[in-house]
This record gives C-alpha cells, sequence and structure tokens, in this order.
C-alpha cells in the first residue's frame, strides 16, 4: 500500500489558522502518486479563488518527504481591516 497526505492550510481574516488533512491510496505507487496529486490540484483549484487571507496545499509522502506545496495570499476582506 502507498499513501500520500494533502494537507491543506486556511489562514482567516482574524489571523487564526485552519487545517484539514486529505489523504490518497493504492496498491499500485504510481496510481497512489496520481491520486494524491489529483486531490493535491483540487484543493489548489479552490485555494486560487477563495476568500481566505492564505490557502495553501502540501503534498507529503507517508514517510514526511514533502513532494509539493503552493500558497495563494488573498487581500484581507474590508470588514477585517476594520477590525
Amino acid at each position: 500500500m502507498y499513501q500520500y497526505y494533502i494537507i491543506e492550510i486556511q489562514q482567516y481574516d482574524n489571523g487564526e489558522y485552519g487545517h484539514i488533512v486529505h489523504y490518497a491510496f493504492d496498491e499500485n505507487a504510481d496510481r497512489a502518486r496520481m491520486k494524491a496529486e489529483s486531490k493535491y490540484h483540487e484543493v489548489l483549484a479552490a485555494a486560487a479563488v477563495s476568500n481566505l487571507r492564505q490557502h495553501a496545499a502540501s503534498l507529503i509522502a507517508s514517510d514526511g518527504f514533502p513532494v509539493m506545496h503552493q500558497c495563494y495570499a488573498h487581500e484581507a476582506t474590508p470588514a477585517a481591516e476594520a477590525e
């Protein structure tokens, strides 16, 4: 079994963070990697247009090796800037 983790990191307008851990696996190493990359890009597609201050994704192998990562930074909403 081959497994990868996709960690989604979100920073909200109030400065706090949240995270979601996704995973992808398969008996075949290549299929496991392709499933993981698919989920990784799915998360980034949402992150690119999100309203969050920062929205990032990291893809790591089950041994902790970092494979890919990317972060989108967005302007804070006017309501958050007034606080």
